[in-house]
């Protein structure tokens, strides 16, 4: 399946300029189930926009097809510049990984309020605060992905902590705030039954600093991993960076650049599953089949990589959408 239409559109704001980003997240058919141990979720970012990229792409509908048929929360978004989102396509990708990281937090936070929502109809208490909620609701979930330029930013995103840490010192002026906001919001409006619409939003007043910390520290017990999906490396990525190494630019939030740790540390770190082809125009096959292998050799490693036979850059080729789309349910189905 490829996605359907989306359960929710809306926009957030950028943490590295408050910019306003296209967002939008599809609910599983059986999320309200009770019983479940966790949730899990996903962000599938997409192509280079000034090459026609943007949450539309047919990769990003396959790939989040899979991951919505897994049971995942699928989210996507437009980076800057792409589809109705505000702004440009920058020369050095720090706005659009702040643009990711803005969805990320979002993700969690989302994740996180509806999990809530899960535990109390599972029979758990929670009180009249949404963000009074029990101990199951650290139990999420959430899958990095991108595909091209969109897995370049996803490996280069900050460490968990990072996110946690935009969330726990945020004020009523800041983008993170707001995206608390939105996300609380939108999880209110979770049907009991799936099959009726949505009810009415509520309305919500301004978090209070103890409801950020505790979201904070709930979110911060997520288990993240990382899809990526023809991934781009150097000389190519160096060029979309503009030589530079990746920051977190968050100026709306914080005022400073946040470091970043290194992309092969990360994606060794966390369940990680890279898909390439062998026809890849942007990078050769033994190239993308050395820096896997690299990574997946490493002591410790969590890494898997996945070559499809005559596949290209763009997966158009006959058979290779099928073949991509088993990798993905077979790692899927391996995760602890």
């Amino acid at each position: 399946m490829h996605l359907p239409a989306p359960t929710y559109t809306f926009s957030i704001p950028s943490v590295h300029d408050g910019l306003r980003l296209d967002c939008r997240i599809y609910l599983p058919p059986d999320l309200l189930q009770t019983g479940r141990a966790s949730i899990r979720g996903a962000v599938v970012a997409h192509p280079y926009a000034p090459l026609g990229g943007c949450y539309d792409d047919p990769v990003v509908g396959f790939v989040g097809g899979e991951l919505l048929r897994a049971g995942c929360v699928v989210g996507t978004l437009n980076f800057r510049g792409a589809g109705g989102s505000k702004g440009r396509t920058s020369w050095t990708a720090r706005p659009e990984l702040a643009d990711y990281v803005s969805f990320y937090g979002f993700m969690l936070l989302y994740l996180y309020f509806a999990r809530a929502r899960l535990t109390a109809q599972g029979g758990s208490h929670v009180s009249g605060s949404s963000t009074d909620v029990d101990d199951a609701a650290g139990k999420i979930r959430i899958i990095l992905a991108g595909y091209s330029y969109g897995s370049m930013i996803a490996s280069h995103l900050p460490g968990l902590d990072a996110i946690v840490d935009l969330v726990r010192a945020s004020t009523r002026e800041t983008p993170i705030h707001e995206i608390y906001q939105i996300a609380e919001k939108l999880s209110l409006c979770l049907a009991d039954d799936p099959t009726t619409p949505p009810r009415p939003s509520p309305a919500y007043r301004p978090a209070t600093a103890d409801e950020m910390r505790q979201a904070a520290d709930k979110i911060g017990r997520a288990t993240i991993s990382y899809l990526l999906v023809s991934p781009l490396l150097p000389p190519v990525n160096l060029f979309l960076t503009f030589f530079s190494r990746l920051s977190l630019d968050a100026g709306a939030q914080t005022g400073r650049p946040i470091p970043c740790p290194q992309p092969a540390d990360q994606l060794r770190a966390h369940e990680t599953l890279a898909i390439f082809g062998d026809q890849d125009m942007f990078t050769a096959a033994s190239k993308l089949e050395a820096w896997s292998d690299e990574l997946a050799q490493a002591p410790g490693s969590r890494f898997q990589g996945a070559e499809i036979e005559g596949a290209g850059h763009f997966w158009r080729e006959d058979g290779v959408e099928s073949r991509a789309r088993e990798a993905i349910r077979n790692w899927l189905g391996q995760m602890s």
